[in-house]
């Protein structure tokens, strides 16, 4: 039995390679609230470092009304520090609510099968259409970012957003013509915007 030694340095290899004769029957993509998770850390960092902004406005603001002498007491002054400190308190709700929505979305990322394409037709979510009921495939804006959707002849359309899946959309294009004989692709026009 020989052995081989791994060269760190050398091109990596497939982890598997199919043998003659085997094909892949489907596209199958679960859901993955990977992107979502990193947006809700981003929040949660801004939101602290408006926290440490505040404090610090907050002191440099004491400490000038306790040494600033009177002038630095006065009515008019005293409202300028409180603009100032309503300013630094809007940013701080402002990243907290950014923070908390961002913490909702992935919450709301389901589990299993986000897009399946194959032979038969296609399921998105848990909603399968077969390609004879397909009326179109489309990248489509909506209130809280793009989304996949599939448009059926029989019901209304089903779709499931881009940041709750890990796929190019080009991908979903070629696999989509490729699996439905070249009859249906992805508009991916509201990407362009």
């Amino acid at each position: 039995m020989t052995t081989t030694q791994h060269d760190p340095h050398s091109a990596p290899q497939p982890s598997r390679v199919l043998p003659a004769g085997d094909r892949i029957d489907e596209l199958l993509v679960p859901f993955d609230d990977g992107q979502l998770r990193e947006r809700a850390r981003r929040r949660k960092r801004g939101m602290w470092g408006r926290v440490i902004s505040l404090l610090i406005t907050a002191t440099i603001l004491t400490l000038l009304y306790v040494f600033g002498g009177e002038e630095r007491q006065s009515r008019a002054t005293l409202t300028v520090y409180g603009v100032i400190l309503g300013i630094s308190l809007a940013w701080l709700l402002g990243y907290l609510v950014a923070w908390l929505r961002a913490r909702r979305a992935v919450a709301r990322v389901p589990r299993g099968t986000a897009v399946r394409v194959g032979r038969p037709g296609i399921q998105v979510a848990r909603t399968f259409t077969p390609w004879a009921d397909v009326t179109g495939l489309a990248m489509v804006r909506r209130r809280r970012g793009t989304a996949f959707e599939v448009r059926r002849a029989s019901g209304p359309p089903v779709g499931v957003p881009l940041d709750q899946f890990d796929v190019h959309p080009a991908t979903l294009d070629s696999t989509a013509r490729a699996y439905s004989g070249g009859r249906h692709g992805v508009d991916l026009g509201a990407l362009d915007v």
